[in-house]
């Protein structure tokens, strides 16, 4: 049900159980998981079923990023309408790498406070909800179904990572004719304005949600939980302006901090040896599986073999050089390997150079966060400002997987393997992908909330999405956000 609280004459919303901020990923995860549990739930979502200028500016901010590093502004790659993010996401989806759930060496982190094995079960939903087909993330099955030669076959060394494309690739499109007949009401044009909090025996609670639409008129809204799904940066920012009423949230010193990115950026390009492109099946394109969705297999090095040196996790896709952008490209050697594969360009072996896009984990860092900043929008809430930092130990990494992937390539028959300069070679870009900065763990004195999803210091309160995350490996974020909504609908059935 879709109600424009622009029209709205109740200045007191009905009260509800759940109360869902956010109609992105996870709030529609939400919505979908809880409609048929006996629950009323409510959905707040800033936006409207289209994109509107007004809208998307209250995600304006600042950004500052580390040393050789790039990002966009806020604005940019976050969508504040219904769907959220997920309405320009282009798709990738796997679970994230097993070895980040647990304790790792050289400053890796302690994990998160559950195994992947516990996520399994709420997995197997989100790839359901993501219409991602089978659940088949090998590249020699996949590779053997198409009857196609698997050229770079795994090792104790090299991985082959497979990310799946869902079949529906916007949430909003796909699931708006669902929501829109459902008994859950999405409210839109509802701008979160903070929280009314009540402290009863030592415990603090939210009591109350305050809402402002677009013409600035108040609302209220009771609930007996609310949750934030708004999005990495927009929970953290959420929780920020909390912070200010519940002295608790900030007991770990780690609200904001933390931000986690995916380092993306074309790195290498290895020529195609004993092999044309055309035989690269799975690695440079998109086949369809047989179930007819895509997938895509990527490079790396083995989970146990980077754990074994205390590395992040790293992953390489093979892209056909002339289709990486310009500015992508790291280094003069290769930027002339990319002028020489352009269409305009005279055919030669250049046309056979693949290229090597490298898609990183990070460690966690204090010093890259998320903060508020005095400047308002048009409805008095404080901007975010991001500051992204990526250590000098994770560049050395990314070279260091790179220059070993590239040793197994050339075993494979591929090679030789040009590498950016090293001078430019840091000059890369984020994913897209906000995480981190409220982020799990099992005590207060070292994370915000708990592996439920609830605030430490708020007994009400939860945030769902990739803010929770407390490490981040290299793969894509939403099918674990939309696996982490179904265990927290699970949670809430059991609490309410």
């Amino acid at each position: 049900m879709f109600i424009d609280l622009a029209k709205s004459n109740r200045r007191e919303l009905p009260r509800c159980d759940v109360a869902v901020i956010g109609a992105g990923a996870a709030g529609i995860t939400l919505a979908l998981e809880l409609e048929k549990s006996g629950l009323s739930v409510v959905i707040l979502e800033g936006g409207y079923r289209d994109y509107t200028e007004l809208s998307q500016d209250r995600y304006k901010g600042e950004v500052t990023a580390g040393p050789g590093f790039t990002y966009p502004d806020l604005d940019v790659w976050r969508l504040r309408y219904f769907g959220g993010t997920t309405n320009h996401w282009i798709g990738w989806c796997r679970r994230i790498e097993e070895n980040v759930f647990g304790p790792r060496t050289n400053d890796l982190g302690n994990g998160w406070p559950f195994a992947r094995a516990d996520l399994e079960g709420d997995y197997q939903d989100a790839l359901e909800i993501c219409t991602l087909g089978r659940d088949v993330f090998d590249a020699n099955e996949l590779l053997g179904g198409l009857g196609a030669k698997n050229l770079i076959p795994s090792s104790d060394i090299l991985a082959t990572p497979v990310w799946r494309f869902p079949k529906e690739l916007r949430f909003g499109g796909y699931y708006r004719i669902r929501m829109q007949e459902s008994a859950v009401p999405i409210y839109f044009g509802a701008n979160c304005q903070g929280f009314s909090f009540e402290e009863i025996d030592g415990r603090t609670s939210a009591r109350k949600l305050h809402i402002k639409n677009d013409l600035g008129v108040d609302f209220e809204l009771t609930a007996d939980c609310f949750v934030l799904a708004c999005g990495g940066i927009e929970n953290t920012r959420q929780l920020l302006v909390a912070a200010n009423d519940v002295k608790g949230l900030r007991q770990s010193d780690t609200l904001g901090r933390g931000f986690l990115e995916h380092p993306h950026g074309a790195v290498g390009a290895v020529m195609c040896g004993d092999h044309a492109p055309e035989d690269l099946v799975g690695f440079t394109d998109y086949p369809l599986d047989i179930d007819k969705t895509q997938f895509k297999i990527g490079l790396g090095l083995s989970e146990e073999f980077a754990a074994e040196r205390g590395m992040i996790n790293t992953s390489f896709t093979m892209e056909p050089l002339e289709s990486i952008p310009e500015e992508s490209l790291h280094g003069e050697a290769l930027r002339k390997l990319w002028e020489s594969s352009r269409p305009s360009a005279t055919k030669s072996a250049s046309s056979h150079v693949i290229g090597l896009y490298a898609r990183t984990e990070q460690r966690w860092n204090a010093e890259s966060r998320i903060s508020l900043i005095s400047a308002k929008d048009d409805l008095g809430s404080k901007r975010a400002r991001l500051d992204w930092r990526v250590s000098d130990q994770d560049v050395a990494d990314i070279k260091t997987s790179l220059e070993m992937v590239a040793k197994e390539l050339m075993k494979a028959g591929f090679g030789p393997v040009t590498f950016g300069d090293p001078a430019e070679f840091v000059t890369m870009e984020g994913g897209g992908h906000h995480l981190g900065g409220a982020r799990m763990h099992e005590s207060p004195d070292h994370g915000v909330v708990d592996a439920n999803l609830k605030c430490h210091a708020v007994d009400n309160l939860y945030a769902v999405g990739g803010s929770a995350f407390p490490t981040a490996g290299f793969s894509n974020p939403t099918l674990t956000i939309v696996a982490l909504a179904v265990r927290l609908a699970r949670t809430l059935k059991e609490r309410l």
